[in-house]
């Protein structure tokens, strides 16, 4: 059975879902924003009747990420909070059904001389809120810049910590994708794909820059990579989200 197409969805893109599950893609994921909780709830209820109007699957919940959410911290006050305010987040996505959350290890920015403690404040985090997911999936994003999982030997150790690694293909600034992939190799649960120019983060429509797609795509199967194939896009020039049908179309132009 073919990896199945996703879309990642958040208060931008949601009401789209109809036109996701025409274009040929089956599962969802359900951004969560840096909001209350109450507003979360709301957002996430919402896009789930409509992903389930649509004939859509729910496979993942993003949870919501920022400075005061930073897993990594060494102030363990401050890490506390985090922890129970992404409960929270968790205890929503169980009872929507999920069966995987994304996590980022890290805000930035961090200075070099702190990164062995967020590494260890993080390993500790990500076996805290696995346990408290229990039998969903917990997935430590790959990150770039400064963050804590910018490179594929941290996001490897940290998935020792939880249940794998969501590989964001636009976030990789410290290598190229195959040694990314190199490090990671087995351990690849779910995937946020878009395009970008090598600088930064840019999360563009497949093939409008430099993302080796069908490298990624062969090495993940190679790999035994059996999640979807889930994209997680920005905006277009105009500022509106890209076309579900475009996005399959690059898809499947790029990788056959």
């Amino acid at each position: 059975m073919a990896n199945p197409l996703g879309i990642s969805v958040n208060p931008n893109n949601w009401q789209l879902l109809p036109r996701y599950a025409a274009a040929g893609m089956e599962v969802v994921e359900i951004s969560l924003p840096l909001a209350p909780i109450d507003e979360l709830r709301l957002f996430a209820c919402e896009a789930y009747a409509l992903l389930r109007q649509s004939g859509l699957a729910l496979w993942s919940v993003h949870l919501p990420f920022g400075r005061r959410l930073d897993i990594s911290n060494p102030d363990e006050a401050a890490r506390a909070q985090a922890l129970e305010e992404l409960g929270l987040s968790i205890d929503l996505a169980r009872g929507l059904g999920a069966k995987t959350l994304v996590v980022h290890g890290s805000s930035e920015p961090n200075a070099e001389e702190s990164r062995p403690a967020r590494m260890e404040a993080c390993a500790r985090s990500l076996k805290a809120l696995q346990d408290k997911a229990g039998g969903m999936r917990l997935a430590v994003e790959n990150l770039p810049r400064t963050c804590i999982g910018r490179a594929g030997w941290e996001a490897a150790k940290l998935s020792e910590c939880c249940a794998g690694v969501c590989f964001d293909v636009n976030h990789l600034l410290m290598e190229d994708h195959s040694a990314f992939l190199d490090a990671v190799e087995g351990k690849v649960i779910t995937t946020h794909l878009s395009d970008y120019d090598g600088v930064d983060e840019r999360h563009w429509l497949p093939g409008m820059g430099v993302v080796p797609w069908k490298l990624v795509h062969d090495r993940l199967l190679a790999a035994g990579y059996q999640g979807p194939f889930l994209f997680e896009l920005g905006l277009s020039a105009e500022k509106k989200p890209y076309d579900p049908a475009e996005v399959v179309a690059a898809w499947r132009g790029l990788v056959g």
